[in-house]
């Protein structure tokens, strides 16, 4: 019986009938050591075995943190025999970070996904739980995988539990829900204390009820640890009186005072099991004889109920373990981890990490097995495991030459793992030890990552800058390579003096002609002109630079999305999605997770641009997930940027404040100027939308003249500002940013550009003639296709300007035109407008949004039921979209009776088109 806990049963129980019913489902246990975690676990397993699920469980063990995907193996290998009825690159994924298979070097969140795709498949025999204690103990390639599968639950069948314990820094997974669980209250503590410990002396019952502070654990374990003298209350309870020993603590010294009343023999198995971690049964005897220890001193710990035996050997609770080991002279647990290295053989992680256990100074022959299992972790992409390999193998070595090679590996890892505060802690120790230009380079590139991502872009270009300087001459690639990230981070500050001083630089490396770099450095070099507001000479190079890219195409992801960002900066639309969508592609097909924010923000810009504003939101909001997943925080702010303005054209005020609020946080606190530019860009354009003119100015004109100013962005939102100035009666302010416009305009060869910039010339215009003739240059040249939201907008304009002159004929033609892509689009605001200028020039407008069949569905619905009308599976869809197989059946099952069909096989009537203006 659980006492005092009925709120989180019925939570619980709540759970487990969601996923009976289909839905999936996920809760985190949170509270100290002893606080009633494991006792739920267990209360959801009767229930679950009750209700006829099958139930998969998993620990974390504090000495296996560094062992590349030990928790998760775990947790799943009772579904293994599963794996081939998984998408190829997941199931081989999972075999390499299980050892089933050779190691690959896939990325550690299509392992995840993988998971993801497991889970649906067992659940597909009926519903699921999976239980998960000590999860603080996780190793972090198993943590990551299983947080990006629980992120991703939605309709399979499955109940996820994590318990967790309180003050662990391990494990902290954000956007999951969390109870927290405190103590029992007086009357729920009394009951159990009375039911576990039975009679006691009343001062005794009242001491061990304060000291218990309402722990479950506490109130079993404590009265368990005294004499009979000390239940009467003869003799104080020393083995608890401790003063100010925390609870976790004393009740580690009741397990102990049991452990030592064990024989001799018992206590050395308890303790080589502690150390084991892994309950191996054949590995825990092997060992213990070689301490001289027999199999049948399992029997003693057995009878005193501090240890399970049946297929492997379990402690009763976390508490037991840490007692048995840390209750041990500091001789006898380093003999332990020798005999369980000797019992485990010649290979293995395991062996290496026992072998470093057992060390008490420098050991060059420990440091090479340390080495070896950390690449074995990284072709795992368990990258936390690298770096701790590669961490505690420098420890031992005795070379202080092979120290820092050890020591910049375990800082790259980390890295890659997204430990930045520990890969920079990595990288400072390591430059302390070395002078070696390219060491000292390769170090700078992790602390320039880091304090991109968590500091400041400006101190990254710093860093990286300094650093390429020494090899410039030895190492030009690599130095060239530095200085174009140097480059983009002084884009990302907003700072045209740095990138200049990093594009020269670049220039005057000796990379030899054909360089494959070349391309990318012309587009960099225009990059830096434009953000130095020279934007005819910089478009010049970026025209050049996509030129190059198109007869000899970059082979390298990165280099790829560079190219995909130049034909942006050139206003090229079409260009810039077919990259970005090709790379995305490949980043799914590849499992290039890390990448595919990236890729996707491309995409999503793009999409934006065209007129696909339900694709752009889908692609977007895609990308924030994962990127909050791998931890790219100055990513996420640039997203939420986008979604902000998505949400902004449609008229949705709270989603957009909500989003910019937290871009201008961040951004600010960190200096990144070109995602905070998508958030004055945003606030702009939904005060302009909303008929807030002087809002708008007032937004707009701080941004161009701001923090963000030579950013490409405030260049784009110059239109918006040009129509606010002018109904605030202000439009001399508008000409200087309206010449800056023109001049990127003009240079992007772009014909929208130049109709919107022949937009904002007849929004200025003083003459009836002049407007005239100025929209009139705009429409035809916007008849040439690109950025249909613009053109709408140069309609509404050119049809109010009409309608005012009294020819509502000529006006109606516009403004229809122009409602028809606004209701597509789902610009609210925008369509109010232009249905209020048409009911003025006598026409009858329905308040009916018109719209097709895909404005009846959500974006992810959206992007579902076209990939299913092109004949994908929902195996082949999860596998693009990072969903499991169940939860796109589940979209499906809701986006047909939206569009009145019955199968996948109908989707082909409809016109799902691709733009939604």
């Amino acid at each position: 019986m659980l006492y005092g806990r009925d709120a989180e049963i019925e939570q619980i129980d709540r759970l487990l009938a969601e996923a009976r019913d289909g839905r999936s489902g996920v809760l985190v246990l949170r509270g100290v050591a002893g606080i009633g975690k494991s006792a739920l676990l267990d209360h959801a397993a009767r229930e679950a075995s009750a209700m006829g699920m099958r139930t998969l469980r998993g620990v974390g063990i504090e000495s296996e943190t560094e062992l590349v995907f030990a928790a998760l193996h775990l947790l799943l290998r009772s579904g293994l025999d599963r794996l081939d009825r998984l998408p190829a690159p997941q199931a081989d994924a999972l075999r390499g970070a299980f050892g089933l298979a050779p190691s690959s070097s896939a990325d550690r969140f299509l392992i995840g996904l993988g998971a993801l795709t497991l889970l649906s498949e067992l659940a597909g025999d009926g519903p699921l739980l999976c239980l998960v204690d000590d999860a603080q103990w996780l190793d972090r390639s198993s943590a990551d995988a299983l947080v990006f599968a629980a992120r991703r639950l939605e309709a399979e069948g499955v109940a996820l539990i994590l318990a967790v314990r309180d003050g662990s820094h391990g494990f902290r997974p954000s956007g999951l829900p969390e109870t927290r669980l405190g103590g029992l209250g007086p009357e729920a503590a009394a009951a159990l204390l009375g039911e576990a410990a039975g009679t006691l002396a009343p001062h005794v019952r009242d001491r061990i009820l304060a000291e218990s502070d309402g722990n479950p654990l506490a109130l079993i374990e404590l009265p368990a640890a005294l004499t009979l003298d000390q239940r009467a209350g003869h003799v104080a309870p020393l083995a608890y009186h401790l003063g100010p020993l925390p609870l976790t603590g004393r009740m580690q010294e009741a397990f102990q005072t049991q452990i030592h009343a064990l024989p001799e023999p018992a206590q050395t198995l308890l303790l080589v099991a502690a150390a084991e971690s892994t309950g191996d049964l054949a590995v825990i005897l092997g060992a213990a004889q070689r301490m001289g220890v027999a199999p049948d001193a399992v029997e003693p710990g057995e009878r005193a109920g501090l240890i399970r035996v049946d297929e492997g050997l379990a402690f009763r609770h976390p508490l037991i373990r840490a007692a048995a080991y840390q209750g041990a002279p500091f001789t006898r647990r380093l003999a332990a981890h020798r005999a369980l290295a000797a019992a485990i053989g010649e290979t293995g992680d395991a062996r290496a990490w026992h072998l470093a256990a057992a060390c008490t100074g420098p050991d060059e022959g420990v440091a090479v097995e340390l080495e070896h299992a950390a690449e074995q972790a990284r072709r795992r992409s368990g990258h936390a495991a690298t770096a701790a390999a590669y961490r505690r193998a420098a420890q031992l070595t005795p070379d202080p030459r092979h120290r820092v090679r050890r020591l910049i590996s375990a800082a790259e890892a980390a890295m890659d793992a997204g430990q930045l505060l520990q890969s920079r802690a990595l990288a400072d120790r390591a430059a302390r030890l070395t002078d070696d230009p390219r060491e000292r380079a390769r170090l700078a590139g992790v602390r320039a990552a880091v304090e991109f991502e968590q500091g400041s872009p400006r101190v990254a270009h710093g860093i990286l800058t300094a650093a390429a300087a020494p090899i410039a001459d030895a190492d030009p690639t690599m130095a060239a390579s530095m200085l174009l990230e140097a480059v983009r981070d002084a884009w990302f500050a907003g700072a045209p003096e740095l990138a200049r001083q990093a594009v020269d630089r670049v220039n005057g490396l000796a990379l030899p002609s054909g360089h494959p770099l070349h391309p990318v450095i012309s587009g960099m070099t225009g990059l830096a002109a434009l953000l130095a507001g020279d934007a005819a000479r910089g478009l010049v190079r970026i025209h050049a630079a996509l030129a190059d890219a198109r007869r000899f195409p970059p082979a390298g992801p990165g280099e790829r999305l560079i190219i995909a960002s130049m034909a942006f900066m050139v206003g090229d639309d079409e260009t810039s999605m077919d990259l970005a969508a090709r790379l995305v592609d490949d980043c799914r097909a590849q499992a290039m997770i890390g990448r595919l924010p990236h890729a996707l923000q491309n995409l999503a810009s793009s999409q934006l641009y065209l007129g696909r504003f339900r694709d752009a939101q889908a692609s977007a909001a895609e990308a924030v997930r994962i990127a909050e997943d791998t931890g790219q925080h100055h990513r996420v702010d640039h997203l939420q940027g986008v979604l902000a303005w998505l949400a902004a054209v449609s008229g949705d005020d709270l989603t957009c404040e909500q989003l910019t609020r937290r871009v201008r946080a961040h951004a600010t606190d960190h200096g990144n100027v070109s995602s905070l530019a998508w958030a004055v860009w945003a606030e702009g354009l939904l005060a302009l939308g909303q008929g807030r003119t002087q809002a708008a100015w007032d937004l707009l004109e701080a941004g161009i003249t701001g923090a963000v100013r030579h950013q490409l962005t405030p260049t784009l939102f110059v239109p918006d500002l040009v129509e606010a100035a002018v109904r605030c009666e202000q439009a001399e302010r508008a000409r200087a940013p309206l010449a800056r416009f023109e001049e990127w305009a003009t240079a992007t060869r772009q014909p929208w550009a130049r109709a919107v910039a022949l937009r904002c010339r007849a929004l200025t215009a003083v003459g009836e003639e002049e407007t005239e003739s100025r929209y009139a240059e705009a429409i035809s040249l916007h008849l040439n296709g690109g950025r249909p939201f613009e053109e709408a907008r140069t309609r509404l304009l050119f049809g109010e300007w009409l309608r005012r002159g009294r020819r509502k004929a000529d006006a109606r033609i516009h403004l229809r035109q122009a409602l028809e892509t606004f209701e597509r689009a789902g610009a609210g605001p925008w369509a109010t407008r232009a249905r209020a200028e048409l009911r003025a020039t006598g026409e009858a407008v329905s308040d009916v949004r018109a719209t097709g069949p895909a404005g009846l569905l959500t974006p992810q619905e959206l992007q579902i039921v076209r990939l299913a009308a092109r004949g994908a599976t929902n195996r082949d869809i999860g596998a693009q979209l990072f969903l499991s197989p169940r939860t796109v059946g589940y979209h499906l099952h809701k986006a047909f009776p939206k569009l009145g069909v019955a199968s996948r096989t109908q989707l082909g009537q409809f016109d799902l088109g691709d733009r939604d203006c």
